[in-house]
């Protein structure tokens, strides 16, 4: 095992990269090899809000101990008529617009927390504990523009990877899906929004976990793909 693999929980890097990312469409690849692959073609797709915290102590905003708020309680906004009526993928810049940090924290990039652990056990649930899982970084979000980063391990592992200060800048990774493709997870280094792409009963089980707030965005017209939009705001 390299010490690549030691260092990110039992995931370690796939001998040819190119083969692990062949299924999915040339475009799609090089529009997402800086950031995250925005790859289709699954039954239904949701959107999972990226855990959003507060400070406990007022007096330490910064510093203090935080808690998780739900994404209701601190914008005036109705979501789901948000996340039909706007052009871009969810995220909290137009989400979120009286109140910022540090007195309300979610980070672009970094799907973690409560809501990394429930979509864990609902995707464990379909696919088992132990499927094999292939994750894949963004050249930014690895800082690595050289070669193509992508891992394989276990799904249980797949936690470990995250708030890897030393290899990923603590972020998480771009894609991750497991051998049989039946489900597929992106996480945009733009978005503070996950997406999950499988079955209808699995996407079904993402959206009724009292867990997870999520999302049912998509893309105007269907013309363009949300890491293109995405990409445009830029």
């Amino acid at each position: 095992m390299t010490q690549v693999a030691d260092e990110v929980g039992g995931f370690g890097p796939v001998a040819d990269p190119q083969a692990a990312l062949a299924w999915i469409p040339q475009d799609v690849r090089e529009d997402g090899v800086t950031c995250g692959m925005d790859a289709s073609g699954w039954e239904d797709d949701t959107w999972v809000l990226h855990d959003l915290t507060v400070p406990i102590d007022l007096a330490d905003r910064e510093e203090g101990p935080r808690v998780r708020r739900r994404w209701h309680d601190v914008t005036d906004e109705d979501l789901a008529a948000v996340s039909k009526a706007r052009g871009w993928p969810p995220n909290a810049m137009y989400l979120i617009r009286k109140l910022h940090w540090p007195d309300v924290e979610v980070e672009e990039g970094v799907f973690d927390g409560e809501s990394q652990t429930a979509l864990l056990d609902i995707v464990s649930e379909f696919s088992g504990p132990d499927v094999a899982c292939f994750a894949y970084y963004g050249m930014v979000p690895a800082n690595e523009y050289e070669r193509l980063t992508v891992l394989e391990g276990t799904l249980s592992a797949i936690g470990s990877l995250t708030r890897n200060e030393d290899l990923f800048r603590g972020l998480s990774p771009s894609n991750w899906w497991p051998s049989d493709r039946s489900w597929f997870v992106w996480t945009d280094y733009d978005l503070t929004a996950t997406r999950v792409s499988g079955s209808r009963a699995l996407i079904e089980a993402v959206r009724s976990d009292s867990r997870l707030e999520t999302l049912d965005w998509r893309c105007p017209g269907g013309s363009r793909s949300a890491a293109e939009r995405l990409r445009e705001r830029g």
